[in-house]
């Protein structure tokens, strides 16, 4: 698989930013020394694979986090801190950039901290920094809002301090940072496609080697639809370290590191050893690692259909094996699967961590509005909920902006 994409590779992403620069001199009266937008994500399918050193295929979204920042005064007491805003939220939070001082508050900047925590460890110069947040990356749904800010502040960090953090090295950094700051075992997904994520691609992402392949989507008439439930998954936050460890006990039972290095023959095998429980989250894992890899070669020759197919299969193992759906995303994919083939809909899953969040589905693009219209009825009549629905075609991955 190619290397990932260096600075060289990248272009920028055309995004308005005069709002977020005027915002940003009328609380802190100073032009910013950067902008960067990093993108949130949506995985088309591969779940719960990530973590099982397996394979994955999302995209990067066209809805952005944006961050402005530009070097500051250092406070009279307490040394180099940084001012940080959130425009969405209306919040402000100040945190120490002092080496040793960085920790968890159990805010939004956490995530932020973390990243910067690992560039002072690296050798970034302890000075203060005001720094403005802004995005259109739906939050607590499953497309990746937090790793959105992460990269977004890693990125923006390399651009004023170029020599710290090379390109290649982002991923890695955020990832480490969600770990510690967050408190979250993470794979590598997120922040390798909101990194390094090119416009009209998927990226099929290897977690071993964690080098991708950018598969050619852009197909005109098919489109990416994603269904936001309105429920939020943070009610089950616990369930994924669960579900990673359940993942590690089955490895253990068959012998193997990962369940990358398993397959569904020898998972079959050991049925009666895993017992049920491990036994199903062990095939979903494996099955969906295949599931991921033909849904590539699918792509690739244009076969829609088997696409779609297998995007069901997904979620099916995702709701009845590896139990991390819930009724809304189970009420949604069963409307898409009812309108079906005839009514534009190629195929749907829950995407992302479950227990809330989103679907994603392929449609044709001529009839997205009816196709959305109708699920929006349903998901009302079945639920009492009102959706959101976005459409998004595949987007570039973290870019400085030109300002």
């Amino acid at each position: 698989m190619p290397e990932r994409p260096g600075r060289s590779a990248m272009r920028i992403i055309r995004e308005p930013v005069g709002d977020i620069i005027e915002t940003f001199e009328q609380r802190y009266g100073t032009t910013p020394d950067g902008v960067v937008a990093a993108p949130g994500r949506v995985n088309i399918i591969g779940e719960y694979t990530d973590f099982n050193q397996g394979f994955v295929l999302p995209m990067a979204i066209e809805r952005f986090t944006t961050i402005a920042a530009g070097r500051a005064k250092d406070a009279a007491s307490g040394g180099p801190r940084v001012a940080a805003y959130s425009a969405n939220l209306d919040d402000a939070n100040t945190f120490s950039i002092a080496k040793g001082k960085l920790a968890s508050a159990g805010t939004w900047t956490d995530y932020m901290c973390g990243v910067f925590s690992e560039f002072v460890d690296r050798g970034m110069p302890a000075e203060s920094l005001n720094v403005m947040v802004e995005s259109t990356v739906p939050m607590g749904c499953g497309l990746s809002s937090s790793a959105a800010l992460q990269i977004a502040t890693a990125r923006l960090l390399s651009h004023v301090y170029p020599d710290i953090v090379a390109d290649d090295a982002i991923a890695d950094l955020c990832r480490t940072a969600e770990h510690k700051f967050a408190g979250v075992p993470v794979g590598i997904m997120d922040q390798y496609c909101i990194a390094y994520a090119r416009e009209n691609h998927l990226v099929f992402l290897d977690c071993r080697s964690e080098t991708a392949e950018h598969i050619e989507f852009s197909d005109p008439d098919v489109a990416v639809l994603i269904v936001d439930s309105g429920v939020s998954r943070e009610l089950r936050s616990g369930a994924y370290a669960e579900r990673k460890q359940q993942c590690h006990d089955s490895c253990q039972i068959l012998n193997v590191d990962y369940l990358r290095d398993a397959t569904e023959a020898s998972v079959e095998a050991a049925k009666d050893r895993l017992g049920d429980l491990l036994f199903r989250r062990a095939f979903h894992v494996t099955a969906e690692n295949a599931r991921t890899e033909n849904a590539v070669a699918a792509i690739r020759s244009g076969d829609w259909d088997k696409v779609g197919a297998l995007m069901y299969q997904s979620h099916a193992s995702l709701s009845r094996d590896f139990e991390v759906s819930c009724r809304e995303l189970d009420v949604l994919v069963e409307l898409a699967s009812g309108i079906g083939r005839e009514g534009g809909v190629i195929g749907s899953r829950m995407t992302g961590g479950g227990f809330g969040g989103c679907t994603v589905s392929l449609v044709e693009r001529s009839r997205a509005d009816p196709i959305i219209s109708a699920i929006a009825a349903g998901y009302r009549d079945a639920t009492g909920i009102e959706l959101t629905a976005y459409l998004s075609a595949p987007a570039q991955g973290a870019q400085v902006l030109d300002i």
